[in-house]
């Protein structure tokens, strides 16, 4: 792109001397006018000009370019720029060329995802899009748009549920796909064990997309595999009581494998389970906060005796309170944990 200094106004260009800018038409002696750079402030004169006359052209598309590579998040630009790209029946293949340029640059502006996803609509290809977002992904391993958009690809596109491109793939085809995804997202995981983006991108193919198959023990066994080998991982922890709470299965079912976590005693893990890793971080406080909650959920069951409630209640309350220790800045609310453990045998009728 040109720079200040050899900036040549739109209207002394070939082919744009027919247009008459259009200024912002700002109110009446506005208080802090914003001060467009020179550039931009053409550009957008010339580009009200465009619109004005409803036109759809080359030319709208040059100058549409110069504006969204100055500000990438004017979603108004974006969007009368595919309207005219759809009316022209431009090249679309061309425009993901383009696109590939800019979102590596723009990765949190939600207007060039949306764009592509008009593109690729049009296009009723997303054979680019897995690769794409993969090396986003590699630059921005945690973006929120770029794992929306990846999703509503694999929604869109290999699921049989919806979209137009998913009646071309066959169910074998579609499951390689999902199967693939699973292990793309292992090897983030192995890259960073702590990448929540991806942890959260697991479950919604393990369980939400529908093709995940047998998921259930499969994931159970994977994520603590990941656990034995980093045990303070909030993000893998997280994902281990989203699969309980999917199966219906109470916390204290993983007492086994999470106690010697707790407790500093990987010895005494069973051998049914993964083997902790030396390098691990014990006792691991998350480990006892798991156990505390397990042992406060079991002391609101009901079809328990009393007795046995309390006895489950005060130890949640001890879990609880043990953990000011290890996390001192939230001792507070440990303490109210515990004050609520206690209290919640009383609320069991």
């Amino acid at each position: 792109m040109a720079t200040p200094e050899t900036y040549v106004p739109w209207v002394k260009k070939d082919g744009f001397t027919d247009l008459t800018p259009v200024p912002q038409d700002d109110a009446p002696n506005c208080l802090v006018p914003i001060a467009y750079d020179e550039m931009y402030r053409d550009c957008m004169d010339t580009f009200r000009a465009l619109v004005a006359k409803g036109e759809k052209s080359e030319r709208t598309l040059e100058v549409t370019q110069w504006i969204i590579r100055l500000n990438p998040g004017h979603y108004s630009v974006w969007k009368y720029r595919a309207d005219t790209l759809l009316a022209l029946q431009s090249s679309m293949t061309d425009e993901l060329d383009l696109l590939d340029q800019l979102v590596k640059f723009h990765l949190k502006s939600y207007q060039v995802w949306q764009h592509r996803r008009t593109i690729v609509l049009a296009l009723d290809d997303p054979s680019r899009e897995l690769d794409f977002t993969a090396k986003a992904l590699a630059i921005d391993a945690k973006n929120y748009h770029t794992w929306a958009y990846r999703q509503w690809a694999l929604c869109h596109f290999h699921s049989d549920r919806s979209g137009p491109g998913s009646a071309r793939a066959s169910p074998e085809e579609r499951q390689r796909v999902w199967d693939g995804e699973l292990s793309y997202v292992d090897g983030l995981l192995e890259s960073d064990i702590r990448n929540n983006s991806a942890w959260n991108h697991r479950f919604f193919v393990a369980f939400e997309s529908g093709n995940g198959g047998d998921a259930g023990q499969r994931e159970l066994r994977y994520v603590r595999e990941k656990l034995a080998l980093s045990p303070n991982n909030p993000s893998a922890w997280n994902y281990l009581r989203g699969i309980l709470t999917r199966l219906s299965l109470p916390l204290s079912s993983l007492s086994a494998f999470v106690t010697p976590l707790a407790l500093n005693t990987p010895a005494s893990m069973p051998s049914s389970e993964p083997p902790v890793s030396e390098s691990a971080e014990l006792p691991a406080y998350l480990a006892i906060e798991f156990l505390a909650d397990a042992a406060a959920e079991e002391a609101r069951g009901s079809g328990r005796e009393k007795e046995e409630r309390e006895r489950k209640a005060k130890e949640a309350a001890e879990l609880f309170r043990s953990l000011v220790e290890y996390d001192p800045i939230r001792r507070e609310y440990w303490r109210f944990s515990a004050r609520q453990a206690e209290a919640s045998v009383a609320m069991v009728a």
